[in-house]
């Protein structure tokens, strides 16, 4: 078999350098962009998989979600559960939440919306709302009377669903809050954000000593939101089972209990992937058939002197496959170079502007190597097919040309 991959190799050796080097170059041209174009598909996908959760964890949840015991409403004793939350190693920090319905008012305009209460000190160090205020300011832990709004509540900022916004109002104009225990106040609108996320634009924020002074509370929260060390994202089950041996007997989640919207829509993404991705693999199989097959036909005699002479027939198919191997590998090597070089640094530079926010290129080393493997084999299966086609000519009509 050894001696057989050796005949196989220099017969494609022979005719790779002896192949017109147009056509070798544009060959390669082709099979290196197949495969740039596999990549950027995967790695779009997977941009927007990774922004999709990056937002739940920025924007909604953090990390770590500590939500009422079965059967209450509300978390009590809130300040004494922080207290050991924050004192866990690798907690950046923790911000309690007092979720309340309430009605907002402008002019002739209202709707419905959730009001959170938030200490925005601690707030600032679990999600970035913060920086995505497009007009005036963040709320400050002192703040009374003032409230910090998403577009969709204001209706300005290309909002989404304008009709049912507030359908203009600006940072310095007023609102009117009715709370579900029937009290009403003014508030001064301080900020409106941005964040390209419709459940997070669909928000509006006051202060936790506000909301105590409206509803009557006391060291509560509807929910507690934890952020973990960046290089421990992936490994909150760990902070999970911490928190639980500190005595926290909370409903404890990880932020991937709140995906399920997402996970349709990354399969969604990974179906589309799927389809694009299979549509380039058809482009590079095609190239290495045509190529392949032109070269079988420009050689018809020599593959029937070959066979009239003894060399065998895997032998003669061995030539061709390694043939489109050779272009398979070098478009390869070619894209990767192409796609790492040049692609993916602009995208990471000048990321794309989505409906969910800004999406740069992700991949994986899984992710490569599936795309690598595929290539490759479905320029093998390619450049067999023919190869196979020109073996079972007869050697006499081979020769002849009939």
């Amino acid at each position: 078999m050894f001696e057989h991959l050796k005949v196989s190799s220099f017969l494609a050796y022979k005719s790779i350098v002896q192949g017109n080097k147009g056509t070798i170059l544009l060959t390669l041209l082709i099979m290196s962009l197949a495969f740039v174009n596999l990549m950027f598909v995967s790695s779009l996908f997977g941009g927007l998989t990774d922004t999709s959760n990056n937002q739940l964890i920025d924007l909604l949840y953090g990390n770590i979600i500590i939500e009422p015991r079965e059967g209450e409403s509300h978390i009590e004793d809130v300040s004494i559960i922080q207290k050991k939350i924050d004192a866990v190693p690798g907690v950046v920090g923790s911000s309690a939440q007092y979720e309340c319905g309430a009605t907002i008012s402008y002019e002739d305009e209202s709707g419905v919306w959730s009001v959170f209460a938030i200490e925005p000190e601690r707030e600032v160090l679990v999600t970035t709302i913060h920086d995505m205020i497009v007009e005036g300011e963040y709320l400050t832990n002192s703040d009374r009377d003032e409230m910090m709004i998403g577009r969709e509540i204001s209706g300005t900022y290309a909002a989404v669903f304008e009709q049912a916004s507030l359908k203009g109002v600006e940072t310095g104009e007023k609102v009117s809050v009715l709370f579900a225990n029937g009290v009403e106040k003014k508030y001064r609108v301080k900020g409106i954000f941005d964040t390209s996320m419709l459940k997070a634009d669909l928000m509006a924020f006051i202060t936790k000593k506000e909301m105590e002074s409206v509803l009557g509370i006391d060291d509560q929260a509807s929910q507690i939101l934890v952020r973990i060390d960046e290089t421990d994202k992936g490994e909150e089950e760990k902070y999970i089972t911490q928190f639980k041996e500190l005595g926290i007997g909370e409903e404890i989640s990880s932020w991937k209990s709140y995906t399920g919207l997402i996970e349709n829509m990354v399969e969604s993404f990974n179906i589309i992937n799927r389809l694009i991705s299979g549509i380039g693999l058809l482009v590079a199989a095609i190239t290495i058939f045509i190529v392949i097959y032109v070269n079988v036909i420009n050689k018809r005699k020599q593959i029937g002197i070959l066979k009239a002479v003894g060399i065998k027939e895997e032998v003669i198919m061995g030539s061709f496959v390694i043939q489109a191997f050779f272009f398979a590998v070098c478009g390869v090597i070619i894209g990767l170079l192409f796609f790492f070089f040049a692609v993916a640094p602009y995208f990471v530079a000048h990321p794309l502007h989505f409906p969910i926010g800004n999406v740069s290129l992700s991949t994986s080393y899984l992710t490569i190597l599936m795309n690598l493997a595929s290539f490759i084999t479905a320029s093998l299966i390619a450049g067999f097919i023919p190869s196979w086609m020109s073996v079972r000519e007869n050697i006499l009509d081979a020769i002849w040309g009939r």
